[in-house]
Order: C-alpha cells, then structure tokens, then sequence
C-alpha cells in the first residue's frame, strides 16, 4: 500500500475512532510500526491528528483531553472513556470474552471496568445501576439469562442515559426497543455438529444440556437440522438438571444418558459444556465402547475439550470476537451520541466446528 493510501486509512480511522495504537494499525496495514511512525510524524507536521505514546488521537480528542487536565502534556494516556462490562462469571467461558473487550479497549484508549455477578439477577441489577450512577460513559452486559418483558433490568437499560450493548443474550423483538446486541448464533452452532456428525455416517444423534441461556439455540438449531435429515426416529433431546449445590449427581445423569443412548440405537452425542462432555466420553470408554469408532461425542463451548482424554471435536463461539466487536460497537454508539435517528445494530456472530479425535474421520465404520 503506498503512502498516501495508508495515510487515508488512518485519517479515516481517526474519525470514526478517535484514537489509534500503533501495533494494531501496523499489524492491519501490513506495514511495520516504524513506517508507520513516518506517516504519523507527516500527518502531524499537517496538523492532522496528535501524535501520543503508542499511538495517535484525533485533533478533536487531543482538545478534550486537554480541556479535561489542562495540565496534562500532548503524550498523556488519559482514557477517551471509562466502559463497564458486566459478566455472568469470570470462571467460565467469559474471560475469552473479557480479553476480546479488554484488546479493544487498548486499541480504542478506553478504561474497561468488569463486574461478575455470579448469575444472580439481583446483582447483575445492583452492579448495572452502580455503574450508570459512577458515570460510566457506556455498558456492555450479560445477564443471567435471556431478558423477559417484566425484567427491572430490561427496564433500566432502557432509561439508562448512557449507550447499552446486550453481548451474548437474546430479547424478544417485540419488546427490546432500541437496545442493541451482539451474539453468538447457537442454533447455528448445532445445525454444523448435527451436520457433521451426519456426513460422518450417524443417523441417531442425542443433544443434551443444563437449562441455561445457550440452550434454546442449541435446541433449535438441532430440531432444524435432524428435520432435514428426514429421519424421525433418529432424535434424542435430553435436558440434564442443574445439580443441586454440594451433590455430585453428574455421573448419575452422563451414566443414564449413555444408557438411554445404547438402548435407542444412538451412536453419537451433542453435548453442551466441557464438563459434561468429558465425562460422558470417559463413561463411553468406561462402557467398553471406542471413541469415535463405536460412539462420537462434540462439545459444545470448547473451553478445555481439547485436553480430553480423546481430545472432544467441539463447537466454538466466537468468544473473542464477542467481546471485541461489542466494545467496538458501543464505542461507536457513544461516538454518535444520543441520535434518534440513526439505525439499530443488532450483530449475530457464527461459531466454528473444530475436528479433533472424537467423531470418525471420513470412511470410518460407525457401529455398537
């Protein structure tokens, strides 16, 4: 890409960001960062944009940051704006999601704040409304669960003063107004298991998962693509329960799985969580049968399913992605202030099938 082209990028960048750092520029332009540094260096010497530590700010945001401190020098790091994130838990599946927001929010010269709730709906309130009342310009969150029409959060992200992003959850259309979100489409996510298990020779193929959020997508996603098998009799939903805290009950509900599975001609499992899906392969092995020879088995989350014991085929949301792209949205939305009229973005973001060991390879038999 030639000087000028490049130099267009990041004018245009600056605009509709407001800052830039200089790693992730180089990286996107192909460029290294000392050739970058040239174009800044005569960008600047034109008066526009101001060239900070690590990166650049527009002239406009190098102006407000010097009217907020006006003892603050033109290499000053002040954050353009403090974003709060609001996680179900940082345990599981969401720190991916964590570091996706946090790398956008280096790139953008934002202060990520992050609250976990432990999936408590009365916290995630609790936190929501602190982090409004504190004057955080925008709030990125993840309920428990999907959002209903009666829900006192949904009512305060509504009236809340600052621009809401819903990351990873659903609301009904018909009651979300103009908040906006980016998701994962799990139901997608299960259409390409059942897809591939297909293709690798199963027609009898069980999905089974805990009752929370990502479920009624899986559910869907996998009615729609064992319709389209044309074969009835291969269908097995099963719902595993919520173990009750302090009872290990999970080997009792894997082991009457796997019999229900053997007893209905079932060769293959969809099963959502890491947990679950490792320990049913264990039973599997347990029973005597060969994984994927006899039986196939794909996670659903892909934390920790490669380090299974046969590393487990798996579905992956775009977890990274996730947190980076709703940060950058709310980001914009905070750019653009309070306009009315300007179009809801809702996102839906596509998982991926990574193959590991755990279904059979083209052309291999599938059999109890």
């Amino acid at each position: 890409m030639v000087a000028a082209a490049r130099r267009d990028v990041i004018l245009r960048e600056l605009e509709l960001r407001g800052s830039i750092t200089n790693a992730a520029l180089a990286a996107r332009l192909g460029v290294s960062q000392m050739t970058l540094r040239r174009d800044l260096i005569a960008l600047e010497s034109n008066g526009l944009l101001v060239r900070v530590h690590g990166g650049a700010l527009s002239p406009g945001v190098a102006v407000q940051q010097e009217r907020a401190d006006p003892r603050a020098s033109r290499a000053s790091e002040r954050p353009v704006a403090t974003i709060g994130m609001i996680v179900p838990t940082s345990a599981y599946y969401f720190p991916e999601v964590i570091r996706g927001a946090s790398q956008a929010a280096r790139e953008l010269n934002c202060r990520l704040v992050v609250g976990a709730t432990s999936y408590s709906e009365a916290e995630e309130l609790r936190q929501a409304q602190r982090l409004i009342d504190r004057g955080v310009d925008a709030l990125l969150i993840t309920p428990h669960d999907t959002i209903h029409e009666d829900s006192p959060l949904l009512e305060l992200l509504e009236r809340a003063p600052v621009p809401i992003v819903v990351v990873e959850r659903s609301i009904d259309e018909a009651m979300a107004g103009r908040l906006e979100w980016v998701r994962s489409d799990h139901s997608y996510g299960a259409e390409i298991a059942v897809r591939h298990l297909v293709d690798e020779g199963h027609e009898r193929i069980a999905l089974a998962a805990r009752p929370v959020a990502t479920a009624t997508g899986l559910n869907i996603g996998y009615q729609r693509a064992m319709r389209a098998t044309g074969n009835k009799a291969g269908r097995m939903r099963r719902e595993l329960p919520h173990p009750p805290a302090g009872q290990n009950v999970l080997i009792s509900e894997l082991t009457q799985l796997l019999d229900d599975c053997l007893a209905q001609g079932v060769t293959a499992a969809i099963i959502l969580g890491d947990a679950d899906s490792m320990a049913f392969t264990d039973l599997v092995i347990e029973r005597g049968l060969r994984v994927p020879e006899d039986f196939g088995v794909i996670a659903y989350d892909d934390e920790i399913s490669a380090l299974a014991a046969v590393p487990l085929t798996a579905v992956a949301p775009p977890k990274h992605e996730l947190g980076h792209t709703a940060l950058r949205l709310v980001m914009d939305r905070l750019r653009l202030g309070d306009e009315r009229a300007r179009s809801v973005v809702r996102m839906i973001l596509l998982p991926s099938l990574i193959v590991r060991e755990s279904t059979p390879r083209t052309g291999d038999s599938v059999r109890l």
